[in-house]
């Protein structure tokens, strides 16, 4: 493998080795001129900024970086895709260990433009992403995917200004928040155009999750400014059963509501409706319009005649009336 191979286009490399070699500066023969997709998934390549130097026709590009592996910083990441003029979908794992950035820094100067641009995905610490994004700028950016292992808090203010700088990510008329066990997600635009997970180990609670993207949205309004249509769910792929906390549950709905000020149409799924309804049904008194205002139109999965959540959303639909905006609610047929 250290052997040019001119005509090369596809180029792909996993390990899970605990022990490995790193591949030298001979690798490739140093240089692939055809190469378009380069997926390198836990195999250290110190020299990957000036391999990419020779390979600026690559188009896709996949990288994963762990303990094994070794650290990439941010910076020489930056490094490495501004080189790939072509560059069109972007995609980095950082499993590493290796110390936060510090964030009291100023951040260096955007640096790297990637003019093709249209897809980036990314999973790991908020910390890594904010210092990543700083350094790029994506005019064409149609597509962003986060994931972000649970962060005791969350750093965003550089992915923030990232995303206002990429005018193609917004404003998003449609949204659809799906919950998990582990993962809450929520995806904007249709087709979709960015989506976000929060992912929490075993320790964390699905309250901690909620307050997570609540904090994190918290930071990037300007998403959310235009959604009119709001879609709440659990996964399709899992038994999944929210834990139905009211003293703690319903504050945490309403500060994630708080944020969606233009929705009129929000749709909630069957296992979701009792602690929605929870929440909505604080709304009374001078609390009435406090969340959701635009809100017109509430359809519930399963809804049944009468029961306790009919008697929650009654109580909710009622103040609204007396503030004169009435709400129409409906039985949702997801299926």
């Amino acid at each position: 493998m250290e052997e040019p191979f001119p005509v090369l286009t596809h180029f792909h490399l996993t390990s899970i080795d605990d022990s490995l070699p790193i591949l030298p500066e001979t690798f490739l023969g140093g240089s692939a001129p055809c190469l378009r997709t380069f997926l390198l998934r836990g195999t250290p390549f110190p020299t990957l900024p000036e391999f990419a130097l020779s390979a600026t026709h690559i188009t896709d590009l996949d990288l994963l970086h762990d303990r094994n592996s070794g650290y990439i910083s941010p910076k020489v990441l930056a490094t490495c895709v501004a080189a790939l003029c072509n560059l069109e979908s972007f995609s980095v794992e950082s499993r590493s260990l290796h110390p936060s950035p510090d964030q009291s820094s100023t951040p260096p100067p955007t640096s790297a433009v990637l003019p093709a641009l249209t897809r980036l995905s990314f999973r790991g610490s908020s910390e890594y992403l904010d210092n990543l994004v700083a350094q790029i700028d994506t005019p064409l950016l149609k597509q962003l995917i986060v994931a972000f292992f649970k962060d005791t808090t969350l750093h965003t203010r550089q992915l923030h200004d990232f995303i206002e700088r990429t005018e193609t990510l917004g404003p998003f008329n449609q949204a659809v928040m799906e919950l998990s066990g582990r993962v809450i997600k929520i995806i904007l635009g249709i087709p979709i155009r960015f989506e976000f997970e929060i992912r929490c180990d075993g320790s964390e609670s699905q309250e901690s999750q909620l307050s997570s993207m609540t904090q994190m949205f918290g930071q990037q309004l300007p998403l959310l400014f235009c959604v009119g249509q709001l879609e709440i769910r659990e996964a399709h792929w899992e038994t999944f059963e929210w834990r139905d906390d009211p003293p703690m549950g319903t504050s945490l709905w309403l500060e994630l509501f708080r944020l969606f000020i233009s929705v009129q149409n929000l749709y909630v799924s069957r296992k979701l409706v009792r602690p929605v309804a929870a929440a909505l049904q604080e709304l009374n008194g001078e609390r009435t319009m406090e969340v959701l205002p635009a809100l017109r139109n509430l359809y519930l999965e399963g809804l049944q005649p009468s029961g306790t959540v009919q008697e929650l959303i009654t109580s909710f639909t009622a103040s609204r009336q007396l503030s004169d905006h009435h709400i129409i609610v409906q039985r949702w047929e997801r299926y």
